[in-house]
């Protein structure tokens, strides 16, 4: 993991310095983490745009909804930054709601041992991690993606749910029809999932990543920074140039 800045958050100061302490024996490089408490987040007008990862801990279910607020407010302040989500008390776990605020990243890492914790996180930034250096364009001119000097060809269809997916990051699974051009009140959810999962099963084949993550019972969600397109023109656009 290669940041060059770390925003730690937890529910309080104390909590903090322990999130901190985990992240830093964590990852490999000396990494500098600086720490914030839920209300210091509330209370402050403070901008966290030079930060390119922000991680946040929720250790209670009443805690919830003000994180809600704190991934909005991060993401508003910096549409690139890295936001990770670590839940940390023991309940079933929904990440849409995470994602629909704007993480990146939500993992539920359960109370068990010290060495068992770490051991899990350690393999949730890792994976992140590894799967943001990816650098694949999509060339909407000749309908293919280039990637690690191997070249993907892909169909119209594909290329405009790519498209709409870099465009919005999180789509649902009606905004990702209305994209296919398939009647969003009676379309086949079947036959709509086998499309996306011929598209990801493409894109693995070729790369060796799911860059295309199911967000069950919501739709699907593009990791950020994974992709992008070589003269990006929005989906509205180019489909009333079309």
């Amino acid at each position: 993991m290669h940041f060059s800045n770390v925003l730690a958050i937890a529910r309080t100061p104390s909590k903090s310095e322990d999130f901190r302490e985990l992240i830093v024996r964590t990852v490999a490089d000396n990494l500098k983490v600086d720490t914030r408490c839920y209300g210091q987040l509330s209370d402050t007008q403070e901008n966290h745009g030079h930060y390119r990862a922000i991680i946040i801990e929720i250790d209670t279910p009443s805690a919830s909804n003000q994180t809600l607020d704190i991934i909005r407010k991060t993401r508003n302040e910096n549409p690139g930054c890295s936001i990770f989500v670590v839940v940390t008390f023991a309940s079933t776990l929904s990440k849409t709601k995470y994602y629909l605020a704007g993480a990146d990243y939500c993992v539920k890492v359960v109370d068990t041992s010290p060495e068992q914790k770490l051991s899990q996180f350690d393999a949730f930034l890792s994976e992140s991690a590894r799967l943001n250096h990816r650098e694949l364009v999509l060339d909407q001119d000749h309908m293919c993606i280039y990637g690690d000097g191997k070249k993907l060809e892909i169909s119209f269809v594909e290329m405009k749910v790519l498209e709409a997916l870099i465009e919005q990051r999180l789509l649902s699974h009606n905004e990702i029809a209305s994209v296919m051009g398939l009647n969003t009140k009676y379309y086949d959810s079947r036959a709509l999932e086998k499309s996306i999962s011929r598209l990801r099963s493409k894109i693995k084949a070729h790369y060796g990543d799911n860059i295309i993550q199911n967000i069950r019972g919501y739709g699907y969600k593009l990791s950020r920074g994974l992709i992008c397109v070589n003269h990006f023109q929005p989906v509205k656009e180019r489909s009333n140039r079309e």
